[in-house]
């Protein structure tokens, strides 16, 4: 991309608009992450005999990697979410920032 189709695009006020759309939903998933994650440690540090007991009487599977298996699925849910919104809304975006500049 030559210098002048590149400040046309950091001009162009549809740019501006992608950037901050993407980094408000990454970092809104992002923070929804870590919070999942924290609460199960917090919850392992502070009350490991919750994560210990079985999931129902006569189990030999612990809540502890029910939840850890349940948070390990709901972060590929998230990555899933990101990439189907870039894959979608913002490669869009960048697809039509990348042709208005070129004119």
């Amino acid at each position: 991309m030559s210098e002048e189709m590149y400040d046309r695009v950091l001009a162009n006020p549809k740019f501006a608009e992608l950037t901050s759309s993407r980094n408000r939903f990454s970092w809104t998933l992002s923070i929804i992450v870590l919070l999942a994650y924290y609460a199960f440690v917090l919850t392992v540090a502070f009350k490991p005999e919750l994560l210990q007991s079985p999931l129902a009487g006569g189990m030999t599977l612990s809540i502890g990697l029910a939840v850890g298996l349940v948070l390990t699925i709901f972060c590929f849910a998230m990555t899933g979410l990101y990439v189907r919104r870039a894959n979608s809304r913002y490669d869009t975006l960048n697809r039509l920032l990348i042709e208005e500049a070129a004119q």
